[in-house]
């Protein structure tokens, strides 16, 4: 989205700033001091993202009910269907291919697997 708003005379501005989608979401807001944050929303007005002036943010996904699938933060914390999880387990997840070093999969199978060549 990154919307960019650039007030040089705020002699006759209101603040709050705030920005509406066409489904009245509120898309943008700034206060008097600068601050600001941004979000934007699926299809059913659930907030997929949110990022502010001072570096946080988070992602969002929800499943067919409204209900958290995945979220994501700058904090680097990670939920599926509200587990906490590491990241890996997050990017496995949300990418379907998870992929393992030698010494992990040893660590998740055991020695009782070989590899084909």
């Amino acid at each position: 989205m990154n919307i960019e708003i650039k007030i040089t005379d705020t002699t006759n501005v209101e603040f709050p700033i705030i920005i509406r989608d066409k489904k009245g979401n509120i898309i943008y807001c700034q206060n008097k001091h600068g601050f600001w944050w941004e979000s934007t929303y699926d299809d059913n007005c659930k907030e997929s993202t949110y990022n502010n002036s001072d570096g946080y943010w988070y992602e969002c996904t929800y499943d067919n009910n409204g209900n958290e699938l995945t979220f994501k933060n700058a904090d680097g914390i990670y939920r599926i269907k509200g587990e906490f999880v590491t990241k890996k387990e997050f990017e496995a997840f949300v990418n379907g291919t998870p992929e393992y070093t030698m010494e992990e999969l040893v660590a998740k199978l055991g020695h009782n697997f070989k590899i084909k060549k």
